[in-house]
């Protein structure tokens, strides 16, 4: 069988006209009429109390977001300590690179344990992703999910590219990584189950903060 020379031409012509999409794409103005209030969402959440903690401004830098919201809720009932973290981005601009993955070996830690699970939010099981940091002293269950209106996804790089997708046309709401931190002194399952505990009571009210919907 005689051999196939490739068209050098034809696959130049594509490789110009993908990167002319992608530039095209990355250079779109987005266009999101919303812009959620974090501070809107409550510090009393069913028997989760709320303490705001402060960021400091190099972390503030690093973010870019046009909302942040960074707090420490306790259960009333156990005193079960649970921190939340949202990054709320109006316009999608830049990528979310303040994830688990990055900042806490950053910090010291060691990753031991990544894979995905559920959380309640907008009135189903949201896929999560879910992280396992520790240290030689310490262990956190860090959960974090991406939400725009009602769609969420668990997955960083499948996020992105519906970020980037959502710039070709107008859209109500801009992205939000919700990111939520169990210290660990009772195992990873008990957590996670704690994780969920709290989504089931804010699930509603950060909803609402986040689409401004009742």
């Amino acid at each position: 069988m005689a051999k196939r020379t490739p068209n050098y031409l034809i696959v130049a012509i594509l490789t110009i006209a993908s990167a002319c999409a992608g530039f095209y794409v990355v250079g779109q103005s987005p266009r999101v009429s919303f812009d959620a209030n974090l501070d809107a969402l409550p510090m009393k959440i069913g028997v989760w109390r709320g303490d705001n903690l402060e960021l400091d401004e190099s972390t503030k830098a690093a973010l870019q977001a046009d909302r942040v919201l960074s707090r420490r809720y306790t259960n009333s009932e156990t005193g079960e300590p649970l921190g939340l973290l949202i990054v709320y981005r109006k316009y999608g601009r830049r990528e979310f690179a303040h994830r688990p993955e990055l900042c806490y070996p950053a910090a010291g830690w060691e990753i031991v344990q990544k894979t995905y699970t559920t959380l309640p939010y907008a009135g189903r099981n949201a896929r999560a992703r879910l992280v396992i940091a520790q240290t030689s002293t310490a262990r956190e269950a860090i959960t974090y999910f991406f939400a725009s209106g009602d769609r969420t996804e668990g997955s960083f790089v499948t996020q992105q590219l519906k970020m980037a997708l959502d710039r070709l046309q107008e859209q109500k709401y801009g992205w939000a990584f919700i990111r939520l931190n169990v210290p660990e002194s009772y195992g990873d399952d008990e957590a996670i189950e704690l994780t969920r505990a709290f989504m089931k009571d804010a699930e509603k009210p950060l909803m609402k903060v986040l689409t401004a919907s009742k």
